[in-house]
């Protein structure tokens, strides 16, 4: 059984890379391309979306006393430490927004979209927003 099993695997990993069975290698070089990319305004369009997003938290853009979603996707993020996790099974995190001064606690909204897509929000330019008040959560500032 164990000659088998370890004949299975020489046989499985040499399909998969010969260079793991001690078969030949064959390395073809290819000529490497490079192009000119434009330059990407991401730098300033983060900052730019996430102040667009708080200033709509802020105003509170609707009638009924809920909160809007906030911008939780983790692009939007920077200096991210797990401190936590909360009673949904979510993680809790300590974070800085780019561009922003403070310090927030809260969730990860790709990780919201797996376990609770029905409190994601889309953004533009494909960025998540997370609907807080769905998950019974608040997005706290605590520096």
């Amino acid at each position: 059984m164990r000659k088998t099993l370890l004949l299975s695997t020489a046989l499985t990993l040499g399909a998969m890379n010969p260079a793991l069975a001690g078969g030949p290698v064959v390395v073809a070089e290819e000529p490497v391309v490079a192009e000119a990319k434009p330059a990407s305004s991401a730098g300033i369009l983060i900052p730019i979306l996430l102040l667009a997003a708080v200033a709509v938290a802020v105003a509170g853009g609707n009638d009924d006393d809920t909160p809007p979603p906030g911008p939780s996707d983790i692009r939007f993020k920077e200096d991210i430490q797990r401190i936590g996790t909360n009673h949904l099974g979510l993680g809790v995190y300590r974070f800085r927004y780019k561009g922003l001064s403070g310090v927030w606690e809260g969730v990860m909204a790709q990780e919201v979209a797996v376990m609770h897509p029905a409190a994601i929000r889309q953004m533009p330019q494909g960025y998540m927003a997370v609907d807080y008040a769905r998950l019974g959560l608040d997005l706290k500032q605590v520096a």
